[in-house]
């Protein structure tokens, strides 16, 4: 699971047991049979602030799914590929100032 907040307002690593046990209620009430152990063993990543906004945050997560994901992903192979190091400030970083360069190119192009 990765919690993305951006602004930091919630104090999102107060929030962890809360996520997890919400996570657990949904299992429960699907008749799910994954014990509270294994919920809790579901890596939880909060991102630390970039300073960036919220949309820069879910715009990088989405590409890196799509590019990191598997055809055939499933939850029995999760995780996968998303490791610790999977979402990181300095590939934000580098992904929003992609964003921008590209933002730029247009903005010539449309003078044109």
């Amino acid at each position: 699971m990765l919690l993305l907040d951006s602004l930091e307002k919630a104090n999102p690593r107060q929030l962890v047991p809360d996520i997890r046990k919400f996570v657990l209620d949904i299992y429960n009430a699907e008749g799910r049979l994954e014990s509270k152990d294994f919920i809790y063993q579901i890596p939880l990543l909060v991102p630390k602030r970039n300073g960036e906004e919220c949309g820069s945050f879910v715009l990088y997560f989405i590409n890196l799914f799509m590019e990191s994901a598997p055809e055939d992903f499933s939850i029995q192979h999760f995780p996968c590929f998303m490791k610790d190091n999977w979402f990181t400030p300095e590939g934000l970083k580098n992904f929003c100032e992609k964003i921008e360069s590209s933002k730029e190119k247009s903005d010539v192009d449309e003078l044109l």
